[in-house]
């Protein structure tokens, strides 16, 4: 299996659509003595919270202390599963907001979010990728739009070692993982290498997708998005 990078077109645009939306909840931001304030930018729209969690959430401040993030992220940690990793700054529900513009088989604007058509959901089950998991969105238009789907991206893949630079290690009190700079022609992990139509790499906003994904979307015509392949084989040098 082949597997390329997802990210937004570099030239003109042929499709007007746009979005503002927030997940519907989120957990804080941790303030850690050693790291300082930060968050995450996981995300499981598949997730919906209810009752008291979801009001637990809804109160909670950007930004909070280690002892009050363990408290909620244990609230929410038995609605998970192995492949849904809680960090401080975790989203969970459906996409809440406006869109405007007409939108294309696959938007990938902002880039660490990837929006489906409805056909192009169809099209992707039609090749076998049952296992991508989308959840249509909530966004209010002034015009009528398609059915859209905000596709969950778990972190199942890793960035090969040789392929990155460590900055800093990770923290032991707030469970940061480190600093890290990858390279600009990364590889995968071959010995983690997910059998995932789509997933993220862990420690990065970065989305990648199969061949067979690829294949299915492109079939509708053009999207504003551009597919890097990735390879899965360790490099020697490091090409910033």
């Amino acid at each position: 299996m082949r597997y390329f990078e997802v990210a937004p077109a570099k030239a003109s645009w042929r499709w007007s659509g746009q979005y503002k939306a927030e997940h519907r909840w989120s957990l804080p931001g941790v303030d850690c003595p050693r790291c300082g304030p930060w968050a995450g930018m996981s995300a499981y729209p598949s997730v919906s919270l209810v009752g008291e969690v979801a009001r637990m959430l809804e109160q909670a401040r950007p930004t909070t202390t280690l002892e009050e993030y363990g408290r909620l992220a244990a609230s929410v940690a038995p609605l998970l599963t192995a492949s849904q990793p809680l960090t401080p700054g975790c989203s969970f529900g459906p996409l809440v907001g406006t869109a405007q513009g007409e939108f294309g088989p696959v938007t990938a604007w902002p880039s660490w979010e990837l929006i489906l058509r409805e056909d192009a959901l169809v099209a992707l089950r039609e090749a076998g990728a049952h296992d991508v998991l989308a959840v249509p969105v909530e966004l209010r238009a002034q015009e009528t739009l398609p059915t859209l789907y905000l596709v969950e991206t778990r972190p199942l893949g890793q960035v090969h070692r040789g392929s990155t630079r460590t900055t800093g290690g990770p923290c032991g009190e707030c469970g940061h993982p480190g600093e890290f700079e990858v390279a600009q022609d990364w590889a995968l992990n071959q010995a983690a290498l997910p059998s995932a139509d789509v997933f993220r790499v862990e420690g990065t906003a970065v989305t990648v997708v199969s061949e067979r994904f690829v294949a299915a979307v492109s079939r509708l015509g053009g999207s504003d998005v551009e597919y890097r392949e990735v390879p899965s084989t360790p490099f020697r040098n490091l090409s910033m």
